[in-house]
């Protein structure tokens, strides 16, 4: 059996929380939901999501603090089930500013060691040289003892490697958005648009600063502007003071009227939404690598998208197709977005298909099957 750990799970909002479920969907897919144990946090939105849903046999935590308490209840549950190896999704808001996510691998291996068993420890590590140096420093531990980490950024694997070495391996992640059938209505208006969590290191400032240029050029008003995610001033939310920031950057640029911001939306809200939109733009400051889902969900949806210059997996994989253009100086985003404005119906079918074409190197399936050869628990 085995023990999936993610801190978030839908419906909390954060990007996450939907891939962990999307993973773990196609996981059961290939052994089944008796095969697998979801351990996850005991918040209200996420329990009530996990047993209407019927997701599979579950474990929840209150939170996750290094507590004897806790601990106590990881132990019980390796007790109480076969479980064989464990796969742990890292980070997650809702793991919080703790270590008990941190010291898992020490846990279990030392659980081993006691009991003479031999469960296997796998992480799959969303982030590390973007992260800030309090999250370093809680991932160092899962880098000393976990028996496998898998790491989608080239950059961040190369990274980590000098820690744990040949333990560090190549995975990928895929849309975290399904693709909903939706009726778009036809319009001469054209939607420019940002889909994904906010919050420093997704180039928002710079964003809205092209944003403010294509406005100022827009002399026939064509261009629309959306964020399809949360922009929370709440004092709750964990970006709070971030979003206080980017509220003030929409009013220095003059955008108050012109951006539409949905705030948190479900995922088939969201798919519905991104069908809705003809230019993608995703600055993000370290570039494109293959972690990023807010790429991915564009991508399967067959919108053009507008990045930042990726790092050498992503131009080798993304470079020649015309549905995506990585681009240096804002001169240079700004043409890429004006030349997808004047794309006509022919082009955009085109870039549509081989994008969507695309998408499908990064299929769930795929992904989870590898995991479960790993783990043992397929031949």
């Amino acid at each position: 059996m085995l023990l999936y750990i993610t801190g978030s799970f839908p419906e909390n909002k954060e990007g996450i929380a939907s891939s962990a479920k999307v993973l773990l969907d196609a996981m059961i897919e290939i052994v089944g939901k008796e095969r697998i144990l979801l351990l996850t946090t005991d918040t209200p939105v996420i329990t009530r999501n996990i047993r209407e849903n019927a997701v599979t046999e579950y474990e929840l935590l209150s939170d996750w603090r290094m507590v004897r308490n806790n601990i106590h209840k990881i132990t019980s549950i390796l007790h109480k089930y076969p479980i064989t190896a464990v796969h742990m999704e890292y980070p997650g808001d809702l793991y919080g500013k703790t270590f008990l996510a941190s010291f898992l691998p020490l846990i279990i291996h030392r659980y081993n060691r006691k009991h003479e068993k031999s469960i296997s420890v796998n992480v799959r590590l969303h982030e590390f040289t973007c992260a800030r140096l309090l999250r370093k420093i809680a991932i160092l531990p899962i880098l000393f003892y976990a028996d496998r980490v898998y790491v989608p950024a080239q950059k961040d694997r190369e990274t980590v490697s000098r820690i744990a070495g040949k333990r560090v391996l190549q995975t990928m992640i895929g849309a975290n958005i399904k693709v909903v059938p939706s009726n778009t209505a036809d319009s001469d208006k054209i939607t420019i648009s940002y889909f994904g969590s906010v919050y420093p290191g997704k180039g928002i400032e710079r964003m809205l600063s092209v944003w403010k240029k294509i406005k100022e050029m827009d002399v026939e008003s064509k261009f629309l502007f959306k964020v399809i995610g949360e922009i929370d001033v709440d004092a709750s939310s964990h970006f709070a003071e971030y979003h206080k920031q980017v509220w003030k950057w929409i009013a220095q640029y003059g955008l108050e009227n012109s951006i539409e911001v949905t705030g948190y939306v479900t995922d088939e809200e969201a798919s519905k939404k991104i069908q809705d939109t003809q230019i993608a733009t995703l600055l993000y400051e370290d570039g494109l690598t293959l972690r990023r889902g807010s790429f991915l969900a564009y991508l399967a949806h067959g919108i053009p998208i507008v990045t930042t210059m990726g790092d050498m997996e992503a131009r080798q994989l993304f470079s020649g197709h015309d549905g995506i253009r990585m681009a240096g100086g804002d001169r240079e985003i700004i043409n890429a977005i004006l030349e997808y404005s004047r794309l006509g119906v022919e082009d955009r079918k085109r870039i549509r298909e081989d994008n969507v074409s695309l998408a499908r190197n990064f299929d769930w399936g795929v992904i989870a099957s590898a995991f479960m050869k790993d783990y043992g628990m397929i031949e």
